[in-house]
């Protein structure tokens, strides 16, 4: 679990700078708002399908990430359990790449 990434992810909600949940996140992508979609570990498949579908159906510069954290990890830092989160602001979704990326290269 990152804590990192969770404390951004709470920073960014009180920002008002997320899309929570699937309808919420799609609408973002549509609208061209959405700059990072993170889906939890245990988020379906499907999910995963359709939010990819979308993404390159709008042309969106949305980058997709499956992240290490769960359901639940996500509605503790938030609190909203959801499966699938957008961060609507380039800086916000630019150091939470960061923070991904030294995971992926520390861990």
């Amino acid at each position: 679990m990152n804590s990192k990434l969770l404390s951004l992810l709470g920073l960014a909600k009180k920002a008002g700078r997320l899309a929570l949940g699937h309808d919420a996140v799609l609408e973002a992508v549509g609208k061209h708002r959405a700059e990072l979609v993170l889906l939890a570990a245990d988020a379906s498949a499907r999910l995963e399908r359709e939010v990819k579908r979308e993404v390159t159906f709008q042309k969106s510069k949305a980058t997709v990430i499956r992240t290490e954290e769960t359901m639940a990890d996500i509605g503790r830092a938030l609190p909203h359990k959801v499966g699938v989160v957008s961060v609507n602001d380039a800086s916000f979704a630019a150091a939470m790449k960061n923070i991904m990326e030294e995971a992926d290269t520390n861990g």
